[in-house]
């Protein structure tokens, strides 16, 4: 069957298995969970199955629209050659009917073309496009659409219906429970006016400086009496201690162990700022308060999706830009004053205690 773009929905007939691959980073999968349900919606008897990197998948666990989660491991068990004909063999023994490649990228459009499947969607960029048998075939420019839309547009060329543009992230009571737990440990009381300050991020050129949280933190303490708990991943120790080693007031660090631990600190916090990262799009699913830092990136694709979150950025005009080669030392990030992000501080606190 040839690639086509369809003008209108056109649901497939006879879809029991459905494969959707998304093996990129936390915000990518969760900015797909709105498509997955209006999958769900369209195909209600179809199992779904969704293939995520090891690090990530976790985001789907208790997601009432997936049933089952592949982890795809490039790292580790699957990065030998052999390993890896090992594993399309055992995803074409799948039979899944229809593929979702989520993520454009020519290994997505391999892979659905090797399980098999009898439809293939995804986007016509990339090599392996002609591969696909419903192809979208626009293109999107910086600055014009949010990842959650351009999921929802692509799905809809076998769905009917628009589909919700709500991020889906489930944490069971035993969870919260557990994270509320940790903070009586670390001391810190359930009336706490609690700020959770997650200052990493994927690359260089999207955190903001320590000194500038530093900043930030104390005045949140001075104004509010807030408890700051710096949050860090693996790799992340030396940037709390040096936002600790620069503030005038105490701070309590913390490295939750995984996503979901991650997950359920943020859940409890009265406030969250950080950087455009993957635990900002945790903290926009769960509907916390939320103040997101961004440079570079695409804001508008990329913003927290959540009514309860604001932005902030440099504006700059060699935006848009290609960040990793940025000739300015991504002034954008770097050069962003603690006065703009202070105040959209307050107007988010102003506007969570209506």
């Amino acid at each position: 069957m040839r690639s086509r773009a369809l003008k209108n929905s056109d649901p497939l007939p006879n879809i029991n298995k459905i494969l959707v691959i998304r093996v990129d980073g936390i915000g990518d999968l969760l900015n797909s969970t709105p498509a997955i349900a209006l999958l769900r919606k369209n195909y209600p008897s179809a199992e779904i199955t969704v293939l995520a990197r090891p690090l990530n998948a976790s985001v789907l666990i208790g997601n009432p629209d997936v049933d089952r989660i592949l982890i795809f491991d490039r790292d580790g068990e699957h990065s030998g050659m052999l390993a890896r004909l090992q594993f399309y063999r055992e995803l074409r023994r799948e039979r899944f009917q229809l593929v979702v490649a989520m993520q454009t990228a020519m290994w997505t459009h391999l892979v659905a073309f090797l399980s098999g499947a009898t439809y293939r969607l995804g986007r016509y960029q990339k090599r392996f496009r002609s591969t696909l048998t419903h192809a979208w075939r626009g293109k999107y420019r910086k600055g014009e659409t949010h990842e959650v839309d351009r999921n929802l547009e692509l799905v809809r060329l076998i769905c009917a219906g628009e589909g919700k543009r709500e991020l889906i992230f489930r944490l069971s009571s035993d969870e919260i429970a557990a994270a509320e737990a940790q903070f009586a440990s670390l001391g810190i009381g359930r009336d706490a006016f609690l700020i959770g300050i997650h200052p990493g991020g994927s690359s260089f050129d999207k955190r903001w400086p320590e000194k500038q949280y530093a900043d930030l933190a104390d005045r949140l303490v001075q104004q509010y009496n807030g408890t700051i708990l710096l949050l860090r991943g693996p790799e992340e120790a030396g940037l709390v201690q040096n936002i600790q080693a620069a503030m005038q007031s105490d701070a309590i660090t913390y490295a939750p162990e995984t996503i979901r631990e991650l997950g359920a600190m943020l859940s409890c916090c009265d406030l969250v700022v950080c950087n455009d990262s993957g635990p900002m799009h945790l903290a926009a699913a769960l509907d916390v308060p939320t103040v997101a830092i961004f440079g570079p990136t695409d804001h508008v694709a990329w913003h927290p999706l959540s009514e309860n979150a604001s932005i902030v950025r440099r504006d700059m005009p060699c935006w848009p830009c290609s960040a990793h080669k940025c000739k300015i030392g991504w002034e954008c990030t770097k050069k962003l004053p603690v006065e703009p992000v202070w105040d959209a501080t307050l107007r988010t606190i102003e506007a969570s205690q209506k």
